[in-house]
Formats: structure tokens, C-alpha cells, sequence
């Protein structure tokens, strides 16, 4: 798979590996199949289920949790770093940095319990196949120049790229999604890669997750009916969706469900299911012409609006935190850098000030979002950036 220059290799002798692999990535990153006798260029990624039998009783040195999952890992005097999964099927892992080489091994074989008791939902192997192939990739990404934004974005038909900044539940889904909804190409949904381009702008890059969108959205957006005609013909829903936002997809409910504290719990849809489920287009690259600052106002009677009283200055806030992280550098892949090199945060920030930008506030009338976002986000790419 290739993004941004960038190629990184996975093979395996497993097809629901490899299959999920391009199934997942396929949207966002370029896939194509690597001639047998090629491992190509990059990092190197080889999965083996079933052939591999490390001990699970070793005791490591360090444990993490990564994408909820706990994690025992040791670092080796020769630079190599092992790892095993601490729940079953326990998966081994071992990175060799001087040639970029990870293999992880399962120790369940590929029989008809482990690969078809859910079909279509990836197997445990292949799954963390494509986590960690992604977290070679941003590391890759890291090294030459790219950073992670906390961002949504959306491609105008014109080639114009709109970011959309703010905390969590700011309203950057809403606004990707009906930019998307409205003939746009849904570049991202909560995060993507940015780097300086040579005419004061940003280019940016997909960051291949599964969104999370609430009922209320998926259901102003006329998506219900869709997942759940998916979901009511057997597709299996994302393995981390809470079993009640399933049940009310399935039945067609549209309010809102939410956790014992009050948290609202949302639909998770793999990204080849945004354009296969709901028919939106999905980028792979951009180029930024504008930013909007959602805000999403509860009152039912505040219109849809620009509001020039909040401030447009951007902070290190966009950026992706150790805070915010499902996926901690188990290997070493990043130095340290995580969401990308101090040089490179500053200079993407020093673009995001000068780029033009708006601060909007949005209302659950989804036909006021849509009028004021398909007007105001194409007039954004015509306004010349400032200099600073």
C-alpha cells in the first residue's frame, strides 16, 4: 500500500489477511498486489497464522494497552522488540528496526472456528495486521515531513480541500459528512495527515479509520435505512459498536442512545462501508483552500450561522495527543514523535493561521447545516491566504 510516497508491504499466505487488508485500506491509501517475488520498497509486514508457536508465559518488560487491547512487550539489547497479546487468541510480535521487518503470528490456526464463525468481520490476525501496517505507515509519513491533525475534511467538486477544526463534538463529522452528503468527497472524518506544500497551503493525506457517527446524524442525513437493511441481511456490525447502538440500527431507531453516564454511544462504519452502505465518495489526497471552526448550538431556536464573535486563532490543540491515543509506539517507530516532529507541528501551524477561515455555528436542522456549509465552504476557496 502506498500514501504520500510512502509504501509499505504486507504479506501473508493467509487470504483474510491480505483481503482485509485491501478491503480497509483500499479507500483512503493505494492498494495493488506485490509480484511473489517482491517484497518491494518500505517496511515489511508478514502475518502468519497458525505457523508460529512463541510461549505465552514470557514475562516482558513493558505492557501497554493498544486499540484496548493488553499488550506484554520487551525490548532486546540487539534493538529488536517482541511482543504478545495478553487475551485469546494470543497474537506474537516481532520487529526487527535495521530492516523494518514485523512479523505477528497467531496462535490459533486458520480452522472454522477462528475464520468463520463472524463472516465478513475480519479475523484477529488481520486485524491487527492492518493497525500495526498503519502505524508503520504514519511513521513513515512522521519521518518525511507529515503531521496529525485532530481534523475532518472534505474535497469540494472544484479540488478544494475545507478543514474542519474543533474539540470533540465541535461538529467536525457534521460537517464533513454533509459536504459529503452533498456531492463532496469525504477525505476525513475525525483525523488526517497535513504537511506544507510549496504555496502556502496544506496537502493532506486520509488517516484510514472507522468513523463514529451518532443516530441523529446517520438519521438527518437519510443513512438509516441503508445500515439497517446492511446490517438486517447478516453483515456483521464493527467489532467495538456498543450491542445497543447495533439493536437501534437494526429496529431503525433514531434518538440517541447513550451509556450509563450519559455519554452518547455512536455507529461505527469501517470506511469502505461510507461509500459501499451510504454511496458517499471518499479522497485520498487534498489540497487546503479553507478551514471552518464548527460549533454545534443545542438551542432549537439559534439559526444555522457564520459567528464572527468566536475566534478563528488556531492552537497546538489540532493536533493529535498522547491524551487522545488509542495506539501507543510499542516498536519505536516514530522516536518519539508521535503525531509529527516539533518543525514540522510548527510550520503546519504557521499555514492553518494564514490560511481563510470561518468560525460557524450549527443546529440539529440539518437543512440549515447544509444550506449554510455548500454556500460558505466554496467561498472560502476563493479568498487568498494572509501572510504572517
Amino acid at each position: 500500500m502506498t500514501a504520500g510516497q510512502q509504501t509499505i508491504t504486507i504479506r501473508s499466505t493467509t487470504p483474510t489477511v491480505t483481503d482485509w487488508a485491501t478491503t480497509y485500506f483500499g479507500p483512503s491509501w493505494k492498494t495493488s498486489p506485490a509480484p511473489h517475488t517482491s517484497i518491494g520498497h518500505g517496511p515489511l509486514v508478514t502475518a502468519l497464522d497458525g505457523d508460529h508457536r512463541a510461549p505465552a508465559t514470557i514475562a516482558h518488560t513493558h505492557h501497554a494497552v493498544f486499540a484496548r487491547e493488553p499488550i506484554g512487550y520487551t525490548r532486546h539489547p540487539d534493538h529488536t522488540i517482541t511482543a504478545h497479546t495478553l487475551t485469546s487468541p494470543v497474537l506474537a510480535f516481532h520487529y526487527t528496526p535495521d530492516n523494518q521487518h514485523l512479523q505477528i503470528s497467531s496462535q490459533e490456526g486458520p480452522g472454522p472456528q477462528a475464520t468463520a464463525a463472524r463472516p465478513g468481520r475480519p479475523t484477529p490476525l488481520a486485524t491487527a495486521t492492518t493497525r500495526f501496517a498503519r502505524e508503520l505507515m504514519r511513521a513513515r509519513l512522521i519521518k518525511d515531513g507529515w503531521v496529525l491533525l485532530h481534523a475532518s475534511a472534505a474535497v469540494l467538486p472544484g479540488g478544494h480541500a475545507v478543514l474542519a477544526l474543533g474539540d470533540s463534538g465541535a461538529g467536525k463529522t457534521t460537517t464533513a459528512l454533509t459536504l459529503a452528503a452533498a456531492g463532496a468527497a469525504l477525505l476525513a472524518n475525525d483525523c488526517c495527515f497535513a504537511r506544507p506544500n510549496p504555496t502556502g497551503s496544506l496537502d493532506l493525506l486520509p488517516w484510514p479509520a472507522a468513523a463514529t457517527v451518532g443516530l441523529g446524524l446517520l438519521h438527518a442525513l437519510h443513512l438509516t435505512d441503508s445500515a439497517r437493511g446492511h446490517l438486517q441481511a447478516g453483515e456483521p456490525p464493527h467489532p467495538t459498536q456498543d450491542q445497543r447502538v447495533t439493536d437501534a440500527l437494526t429496529t431503525g431507531r433514531t434518538s440517541a442512545v447513550r451509556s450509563a453516564s450519559g455519554r452518547e454511544m455512536k455507529a461505527h462504519i469501517w470506511p469502505e462501508q461510507l461509500t459501499r452502505w451510504f454511496g458517499l465518495p471518499l479522497a485520498t489526497t487534498g489540497v487546503t483552500a479553507g478551514i471552518l471552526l464548527p460549533h454545534i448550538v443545542t438551542t432549537t431556536s439559534a439559526p444555522a450561522r457564520m459567528n464572527d464573535d468566536r475566534s478563528t486563532h488556531i492552537t497546538g490543540d489540532v493536533f493529535v495527543t498522547s491524551s487522545k491515543e488509542r495506539y501507543p509506539d510499542l516498536f519505536g517507530l516514530t522516536d518519539g514523535h508521535h503525531t509529527g516532529t516539533p518543525r514540522a507541528r510548527d510550520e503546519v501551524l504557521r499555514n492553518l493561521n494564514r490560511l481563510p477561515r470561518r468560525a460557524v455555528d450549527l443546529t440539529h436542522d440539518q437543512a440549515a447545516n447544509t444550506r449554510l456549509l455548500t454556500t460558505l465552504a466554496p467561498a472560502l476557496a476563493t479568498v487568498q491566504p494572509t501572510e504572517q
